[in-house]
């Protein structure tokens, strides 16, 4: 099934492509969409970003969101260049936080997130469980620079990314993602809270988001025990036809 917001990002895209939307006009507010589409404002934000991905909008500060392209980079494909397609967890997921705390890298943490050792970080974690079931998917810990700790508040209230929080909450934006996955075991603490057998076969996914002053201000790494859950990307050729 198409996500929702998948959804409204066509009737969208139909609307400007019509001339509905003319170029150069003011799209309705996040509201007005909300209104529209009976739906949240989270996913209203979701579908503007496929369109402002595709280049057809651009955003003013205080004046709104402007039609800038009939156009479109290409067809209406899931695509890696999106950071919320990229090894995303489903919407029925949730982050629930068990703990957080102030951490400063030793050796091995430094060797794993990849930063100067003795950095201090707000370690934020917990278990991603689906809906209705009992066991988890995985264990987190998210690590956030300590200005930003106090994201892990709004965690799990709404189906959204700990980075897009972030950026929401605190104004960041995010440059770049570095996802590293690599084959683990489950180490002896977490074992019991996953339900597995400590040393049972893992797969440790680390995601690092850098922001536009070259700053790695969030890490998240997962540890996901053997066969507790699958991710499939799809992945489409865009054939271009000479001009």
């Amino acid at each position: 099934m198409t996500p929702r917001y998948q959804q409204i990002a066509e009737r969208l895209i139909a609307d400007i492509q019509s001339g509905r939307s003319p170029i150069g006009g003011m799209l309705p507010t996040e509201k007005e969409l909300c209104r529209r589409f009976r739906v949240s404002r989270f996913t209203v934000r979701e579908a503007m970003r496929v369109l402002s991905d595709r280049g057809m909008l651009t955003r003013h500060a205080g004046l709104g969101t402007i039609v800038k392209s009939k156009a479109s980079r290409g067809a209406y494909v899931q695509s890696l260049d999106s950071l919320d397609e990229l090894l995303r967890y489903p919407p029925e997921t949730r982050l629930r936080v068990r703990s957080m705390i102030s951490v400063r890298a030793n050796a091995e943490l430094a060797r794993l997130l990849r930063c100067r050792r003795g950095q201090r970080w707000m370690r934020i974690s917990g278990v991603r469980s689906v809906t209705r079931e009992k066991r988890p998917i995985c264990w987190t810990d998210v690590y956030v620079v300590p200005e930003y700790a106090a994201v892990a508040r709004i965690i799990g209230a709404r189906p959204a990314p700990v980075y897009r929080l972030v950026e929401e909450r605190f104004g960041e934006a995010v440059a770049s993602v570095r996802i590293d996955m690599f084959a683990s075991r489950v180490t002896p603490d977490v074992a019991p809270i996953l339900s597995v057998a400590p040393g049972s076969a893992a797969m440790t996914i680390v995601r690092r988001y850098t922001g536009l002053r070259n700053r790695t201000f969030e890490i998240s790494v997962s540890v996901h025990p053997e066969g507790r859950f699958t991710y499939s990307i799809d992945l489409m050729r865009e054939w271009q036809t000479a001009r």
